[in-house]
C-alpha cells in the first residue's frame, strides 16, 4: 500500500479522482492548518473515508507526515494504453510523448511529471523495471501533477518506441552530440527519450531514433539535471509547435 504524506499530492488525488484510499487525519485538532482543512473539505465532496487518529499513530504509518497521510488502497491513475495512444494518433495533428529510460531518482521521475503535465504533453512512457517507480517522492516532487498525467508502463521500451513510430510519431533522442534543439521546429507528432541519469539513453533506443537533438549550452559545466532538460525541450516543442 502507497502511502502519500504531501499536502500537493493528497490533494491533487483527490480532485483527480485517481485513487481509492482511506485519509487518515491527526485527532489533534490544533494541528489542522488550512491545508488539512482544504483537504478534508475536497474529501467530504469525494466521499473519501476519513479517520482522525493519535499523531503517534501517523507516525508509526509515516514517520515524515505532516498531520495528514492518504493511504492508497487502488490507483485509477488516467488510464491510457499504449494501442490507444497509438490508434489516437491518427486522429490528432499534434501530439507529445516522452520516454523515460530506466531514470532511477523518484525525484527526477516526479519533476518531470510536473513539467509534464504543466506543457501538455500527452502522455509518459516508463519502464516497468529498472526505473524508479511512482512512489510518494515522485509524488511529492511532482507538486500533485502525478495524479493527472497518464503514465504508461511498459515492458519493452524499443517495443513501445517502434510502436509509436509506426503509429506516425518522430523520435527524438536527447543526446549532447544531437543536433541543437530549435535550429529546426520538431515534428508536431514527437517522441523524445529520455536517457537514465549517468548513462543517458540506451543504444537500442538510440538506434531506433530518427534524430538525436541536444540543448546548448554556454556555462562551465557540460551537462544540466534530466528534469530540467526534460522541461527545455517540452518547451521548445510547445514554442515551435502549438504555441
Amino acid at each position: 500500500m502507497k502511502h502519500l504524506s504531501s499536502f500537493h499530492a493528497i490533494l491533487e488525488t483527490l480532485r483527480a479522482g485517481s485513487a481509492v484510499g482511506t485519509l487518515y487525519v491527526t485527532a489533534e485538532e490544533h494541528r489542522r492548518g488550512p491545508r488539512i482543512r482544504e483537504i478534508l473539505e475536497e474529501a467530504g465532496r469525494r466521499s473519501t473515508t476519513v479517520l482522525f487518529v493519535p499523531e503517534s499513530k501517523l507516525s508509526e504509518m509515516s514517520p515524515g507526515h505532516r498531520g495528514i497521510l492518504l493511504a492508497v488502497e487502488s490507483e485509477l491513475r488516467r488510464e491510457l494504453s499504449l494501442e490507444a495512444l497509438c490508434e489516437r494518433a491518427s486522429q490528432v495533428d499534434a501530439s507529445l510523448v516522452f520516454v523515460l529510460d530506466h531514470i532511477e531518482d523518484p525525484h527526477n521521475v516526479g519533476a518531470i511529471l510536473r513539467s509534464a503535465d504543466a506543457f501538455g504533453v500527452d502522455a509518459v512512457i516508463i519502464p516497468a523495471r529498472r526505473a524508479s517507480p511512482l512512489t510518494d517522492a515522485a509524488a511529492r516532487s511532482s507538486a500533485g501533477a502525478s495524479a493527472w498525467m497518464p503514465v504508461i508502463q511498459v515492458s519493452n521500451l524499443r517495443a513501445a518506441v517502434d510502436a509509436l513510430k509506426g503509429a506516425g510519431y518522430w523520435v527524438y533522442a536527447a543526446d549532447m552530440e544531437g543536433a541543437p534543439v530549435g535550429g529546426r521546429p520538431m515534428s508536431k507528432k514527437a517522441l523524445v527519450v529520455l536517457g537514465n541519469e549517468g548513462k543517458g539513453a540506451s543504444r537500442i533506443l538510440r538506434e531506433a531514433a530518427d534524430e538525436s537533438i541536444s540543448i546548448s549550452m554556454r556555462g562551465h559545466v557540460d551537462s544540466l539535471n534530466v528534469s530540467v532538460s526534460a522541461a527545455i525541450l517540452m518547451y521548445e516543442y510547445r514554442r515551435t509547435c502549438r504555441g
